[in-house]
């Protein structure tokens, strides 16, 4: 969807034989025209100075006036014929003006300006004038004529001229002859915003996206908030999959035009392709404040806001695993602002809330007892945790200073724990203990080192997984290729790589985009069949959407329909789903050993769980941490 401006268009054309006949001296404008008067008053039959008083008028922009003295002016004292071969030229020049400009009837300025051809047979900018009165009456074939004509005539440097061409061939729909007088005209003006959205207009219908996109961008170099230009940088940015820089031009487009449904939609699913499902949420909700009625907006809204929920809960669920109980409070907390009713969320915010205080608690006891003991290193360590649970404790950072023990040990410490993160793939972890190394010892070389190896690693990583991706993509095999991009995602956020995480969301978008195309068509397929009553067919068809979206609603209402119960991909996956919670729910309420082996239901009904396999390292690792601790090793 886009517009096209109304265009107002000004020319100034050249008077020839006015000079001659100007008064020498620049007079006040009411002296100049009680002049002229005066001097019709003396002689009622003087042809140059009725010509003289109506071109008065018209510089003081008196048309009305001007356009009655310049008629007479025409039909006076014909014997005269001097005078009138020395101003009918410029009086229906004059005339041909005032009836396009502001009369508003073209047909009497094109018989002016014929008329005033007659006298000043080569004048360029009578028939550019002219060429405007025939394309309003879209008579564009006398238009084009009349154009190239004020070409031929001298006006070869004028980019209007080609742009009003170009605007009488795009009416009788020659595209090649509009792109080349277009191309002319921008040739001669490269900044001519006009010439540029229209091009860019064109380009666009014909689906050549790369040029569409080089003159929009132009033209948004120009003019950053011209609507038009962003609301189709956005749909050819689309059609390359360049999702980031599409988000880009959406916000730009929504900000010139806040209340264009159309723009909030578009910019909602760029958003949901990328897998940011907030903003996603924030421009849909807009989109259908504005349209009520838009069915699209609101089914897309629901598949953000079941998407963002998961999203949240996933996210949680992983920083419970690793403690990070502040962080999942908040995720829980994003969960209800979407969903209020959404009860496992709510349950596992109380006790996520109620674990935070109990291990804060606990940290904060154990360490004063491992520095009454005199194990300093234990001590300081769970202070430096308990810090994290509660940053605001006073006695967890006092803790801190007074069980600092020799820095080497601690140095040490940190760089062991950070490896053992490493090891289960908690890379965010690793690089939180090398940094807090180099806090504790600034330019410490090992924690550098380390640092540095870890980042070469997660790249090689991330180059790995991203050309299996795009493998996977090119095959369809999309769950595959998302588990890659995310994992990417992931990897990116550990040294907040922008450029990889870019990477990341441009694959999901692509993935996501394919995804919702390949579900369409089986849809499309599978309803058919259904129709058709080729129920093995059906099943099939039906069976592909679920394997890509196992909550797909449409496709298990059918399946329902075919087989008489839910099917096998949807049970499967609710289930996982379901097991997942509860080893969330039992690893927040202390039971680790519970919470490891319904995670490892998990992974024996999903064996590319990631999720799963992180959780259980970590809850693997924290059993050996306690032990650790317990027996004082």
């Amino acid at each position: 969807m886009y517009r096209s401006r109304s265009l107002k268009v000004f020319f100034l054309l050249s008077c020839l034989g006015c000079l001659a006949v100007l008064p020498a001296l620049v007079l006040a404008e009411d002296s100049i025209i009680t002049s002229y008067k005066n001097a019709i008053a003396v002689d009622p039959k003087d042809v140059i100075a009725h010509f003289n008083l109506g071109l008065a008028y018209y510089k003081l922009e008196q048309f009305d006036e001007a356009r009655k003295i310049l008629e007479k002016c025409l039909n006076l004292n014909r014997a005269d014929k001097a005078s009138h071969k020395q101003v009918d030229g410029t009086t229906n020049q004059l005339l041909g003006i005032i009836y396009y400009s502001h009369v508003k009837n073209d047909r009497k300025a094109i018989t002016a300006f014929r008329r005033s051809l007659r006298q000043l047979p080569g004048d360029a900018d009578t028939f550019y004038a002219m060429g405007l009165a025939y394309l309003r009456l879209k008579e564009y074939q006398n238009s084009i004529q009349a154009f190239q004509k004020a070409v031929s005539s001298g006006r070869t440097k004028d980019a209007e001229v080609y742009y009003h061409i170009g605007r009488a061939y795009f009416a009788v729909k020659k595209k090649q002859e509009t792109i080349l007088n277009y191309e002319k005209a921008l040739e001669i003006n490269p900044e001519f915003q006009v010439v540029l959205e229209a091009l860019g207009v064109i380009y666009h219908q014909e689906k050549r996206e790369d040029e569409a996109i080089k003159v929009l961008k132009r033209l948004v170099k120009l003019d950053a908030m011209n609507f038009n230009a962003n609301y189709l940088l956005g749909l050819n940015y689309y059609r390359k999959k360049m999702y980031s820089e599409m988000v880009t031009a959406y916000n730009r487009a929504v900000a010139v035009k806040p209340d264009l449904a159309d723009a909030h939609y578009n910019l909602g699913m760029a958003y949901y392709y990328q897998t940011r499902y907030d903003m996603a949420i924030a421009a849909l909700k807009k989109a259908v404040t504005l349209n009520p009625k838009d069915s699209e907006a609101f089914n897309l809204l629901g598949q953000a806001q079941t998407a963002s929920v998961e999203m949240h809960m996933q996210k949680a669920g992983l920083l419970i695993a690793k403690e990070q109980y502040n962080h999942a409070i908040a995720e829980f907390q994003k969960v209800l602002e979407i969903d209020k009713t959404n009860h496992k969320a709510k349950a596992l915010l109380d006790d996520t809330e109620r674990k935070l205080k109990e291990e804060f608690a606990a940290h904060l006891s154990l360490a004063d007892k491992f520095y009454a003991d005199k194990r300093l290193e234990d001590a300081y360590n769970e202070y430096e945790h308990a810090l994290r649970l509660g940053p605001g404790s006073q006695r967890a950072r006092v803790g801190m200073k007074k069980a600092r023990v020799q820095i080497s040990k601690l140095l040490a410490g940190k760089l062991r724990s950070g490896k053992a993160a490493e090891k289960i793939g908690d890379y965010e972890s690793a690089r939180e203990r090398y940094e807090s190394a180099l806090k504790l010892k600034p330019g410490y070389a090992p924690a550098k080192q380390a640092l540095n190896a870890l980042k070469t690693k997660l790249t090689a990583k991330m180059q790995s997984l991203y050309r299996a991706a795009k493998k996977y993509t090119a095959e369809n095999k999309m769950k595959r290729a998302a588990k890659h991009y995310r994992s990417i995602k992931k990897m990116s956020l550990v040294f907040r790589d922008a450029a990889w995480e870019e990477k990341a969301l441009s694959g999901l978008t692509r993935v996501n985009s394919k995804k919702a195309n390949l579900i369409r068509k089986y849809l499309a397929q599978g309803k058919k069949a259904y129709q058709s009553k080729a129920i093995a067919q059906a099943k099939i068809v039906f069976s592909q959407v679920l394997a890509l979206d196992p909550r797909n609603r449409t496709a298990n209402d059918y399946i329902v329909k075919l087989t008489g119960s839910q099917s096998e991909v949807k049970v499967a996956a609710e289930k996982v789903r379901k097991m997942y919670y509860q080893g969330v729910d039992l690893y927040v309420k202390g039971k680790i050993k519970e919470a490891i082996q319904a995670w490892q239901e998990v992974r024996v009904l999903d064996p590319n769980n990631e999720d799963a396999t992180i959780n259980i390292k970590r809850a693997k690792a924290k059993l050996l941490a306690i032990r650790k601790l317990t027996e004082g090793k």
